[in-house]
């Protein structure tokens, strides 16, 4: 079965949103989502993440491939400001830390070799409390 999901309340992380990266030899835009929330843990496992407990918060990490199964080409997930307004690709460059805001995922069931289970991809992300990246300050220079 598959739907798609509007996840409210969550705090981001990590964001490569503007240009995808290859973790593990697959291309993809992923975003790390944090929470405290009860009510919002249970809905992110409900749609088949995984969360792991960092700082005190549960945290998944959020994505979408660049290209799907069959090889074709995937768009970026759209990025929204809090007036729902797309933002610019400077601007989504800039996502720092920190940012707050709610995900849309779609959700499907998946069955390969003799397993199942269900998988959430990231369709969009609103940005409700932006805050921008602003590097390392406390790093030294060469």
């Amino acid at each position: 079965m598959t739907k798609t999901v509007v996840i409210r309340d969550l705090e981001f992380n990590y964001p490569a949103l503007a240009k995808p990266k290859s973790p593990f030899g697959t291309e993809q835009w992923e975003l790390q989502v944090a929470t405290t929330n009860s009510d919002t843990i249970k809905e992110l496992e409900s749609v088949g993440l995984k969360l792991r407990e960092s700082d005190g918060k549960k945290v998944c990490n959020v994505k979408r491939k660049t290209v799907t199964a069959k090889g074709d080409k995937m768009s970026p997930p759209k990025v929204l400001d809090k007036d729902k307004q797309e933002m610019a690709y400077d601007a989504i460059a800039k996502i720092g830390n920190g940012s707050k805001g709610a995900i849309k995922v779609f959700t499907y069931d998946w069955s390969v070799g003799g397993r199942s289970g269900k998988s959430a991809m990231l369709t969009e992300v609103m940005i409700t409390d932006y805050k921008e990246y602003a590097g390392n300050s406390d790093e030294e220079e060469f």
